[in-house]
């Protein structure tokens, strides 16, 4: 089973997150949670969805209120994104690198050890 794939109703979620179901419909209408709706409008969690629970309940467990966790949910979110973003660029950064590296041999040689310390740093 995937971990994003809505495998759990409400019923079950709530038990294997040890919170009461209506618990969960309140997370949902503050929207710190959304399950995937079936065509018949049930409700269905993942183990995604439960991984956000334990973290919802942590947080408030320390003290922090609802919209504050939401708070706190999104600049997660937003935080993972840039980290994303900030590898891609790490990536295309090292292939610039390497490529320019290869480019080095067409290069008159007085020219090369001032250029290979410059893809060095």
């Amino acid at each position: 089973m995937k971990k994003d794939e809505a495998v759990y109703i409400i019923s079950v979620a709530a038990e294997l997150a040890g919170i009461h179901p209506q618990t969960l419909r309140i997370y949902e209408r503050r929207g710190l949670l959304n399950p995937y709706r079936t065509p018949g409008g049930t409700r269905r969690y993942s183990e995604k969805d439960l991984d956000r629970l334990k973290a919802i309940q942590a947080l408030t467990q320390a003290g922090i209120n609802l919209e504050g966790v939401k708070r706190i949910l999104q600049l997660e979110t937003a935080v993972d994104r840039l980290q994303g973003q900030l590898d891609e660029i790490k990536r295309e950064l090292a292939d610039a690198r390497s490529d320019a590296g290869a480019s080095l041999s067409s290069l008159p040689d007085i020219l090369r050890p001032s250029i290979q310390e410059l893809l060095d740093d």
